[in-house]
């Protein structure tokens, strides 16, 4: 009897180190088939081959999981690798990171990637990868980090993308994406990140963007959005970077604006009309300012000497008129002013003398007079007045 167990034992113990062998060998037949769709114009694969000799897990950019001994992570970014991305990573299971960034890929990301079900980061960022955003990356359903920015990527946004739980970084920026950002999008209350800046996206801003919980930074820049900043905007109180400069968005800047709290608010070169709102100035954990190149009119709050965190203060080429508030000279922080091309009027506040950090001070173009304050010259660190 104890014999016959023994048998059963060692055979059980074979089949899994079958098993074992099985896959070692598989994986390391896949990573072949990888390479065989790139072009290695700088031999930088070189100690992928296939011999006996060769450990896969100790090729260029492979780790292996020491129990499994299968592939978990591949590490090929900035390799000036070309060609395109093989089908076969599908068959790489137990991936958990894929980072190709910085290489020279073009062709279109494979179908297959979706079936990489333990994947939780894939950064393809900086290649020249064309076509749609495939469906099947809605299946990776442990993705939290999903980086294809900086690609030549065209079509919608997939809504599917929604139906990722864990995303927590979802970056797009500067593809070819066109049409509007799903909605489904706004419910994903683990999102911390969302860059989508430089893409064809239309259409408004949803006000359940404010649903985005635990989204920190929010960046839309250079889009061709339409229509007005939602009034509830002050309600994305996660956000600590907000950037929708660069779109075509109209009408006021909501007052409940001054309730967020973000070191970083951009809404340059749209068609945004009206007064500079004054709860602006209760805003003190910005450090950048910047509404410029849009319609805004009337005075500038004197409560923005209240932002003494600022280190840039981007009020030009708008309407605005009254005097330059000498309350701008507790912005000590401050690095860049920029109150050029407006209607400004009276003499420079001899209280601009007090900023010494300031690298550049532009007040050209404005209806100023007087003299100029002989206390600028305080203002050391100056390259430009």
């Amino acid at each position: 009897m104890a014999f016959r167990w023994s048998v059963v034992l060692l055979a059980m113990f074979a089949a899994g180190l079958l098993s074992f062998v099985s896959c070692d060998v598989d994986d390391g037949a896949t990573l072949l088939e990888i390479k065989k769709s790139f072009r290695d114009v700088d031999n930088v694969l070189y100690n992928w081959i296939n011999s006996s000799s060769s450990d896969y897990c100790s090729w260029r950019g492979v780790t292996c999981d020491n129990f499994t001994i299968g592939v978990v992570a591949l590490n090929l970014s900035g390799l000036n690798l070309d060609g395109e991305i093989s089908p076969a990573i599908g068959d790489l299971k137990g991936l958990v990171s894929v980072d190709l960034s910085g290489n020279r890929l073009s062709g279109q990301i494979p179908d297959e990637i979706g079936d990489c079900s333990s994947l939780q980061v894939l950064d393809l960022g900086f290649n020249n990868i064309y076509g749609d955003i495939p469906f099947s990356i809605s299946k990776l359903k442990k993705l939290e980090n999903l980086i294809l920015k900086n690609n030549q990527l065209i079509g919608p946004i997939p809504s599917t993308l929604s139906q990722i739980p864990n995303l927590k970084l979802l970056d797009l920026a500067q593809n070819r994406l066109s049409g509007e950002i799903p909605r489904l999008i706004y419910w994903n209350e683990v999102l911390q990140y969302l860059g989508l800046r430089e893409n064809n996206l239309e259409g408004t801003l949803s006000p359940d963007m404010c649903q985005l919980t635990g989204l920190w930074f929010f960046d839309l820049r250079n889009n061709s959005l339409t229509g007005t900043i939602p009034d509830n905007i002050g309600n994305c109180t996660s956000f600590e970077v907000l950037d929708l400069s660069y779109n075509h968005l109209t009408g006021e800047i909501p007052f409940n604006i001054g309730f967020l709290q973000v070191a970083t608010l951009s809404l340059q070169g749209n068609k945004l009309s009206g007064s500079i709102p004054t709860v602006i100035g209760l805003m003190q954990a910005l450090t950048v300012l910047d509404l410029s190149c849009n319609q805004l009119s009337g005075p500038i709050p004197p409560n923005l000497g209240n932002l003494t965190y600022a280190g840039k203060l981007y009020l030009q080429s708008n309407k605005l008129t009254g005097p330059i508030p000498p309350e701008l000279g507790n912005l000590t922080n401050l690095n860049y002013l920029e109150l050029n091309d407006n209607k400004l009027t009276g003499q420079i506040p001899a209280e601009l003398g007090m900023l010494t950090e300031l690298f550049d001070l532009n007040i050209a173009n404005n209806l100023l007079e007087g003299p100029i304050p002989e206390n600028l010259s305080s203002c050391v660190n100056l390259n430009s007045l």
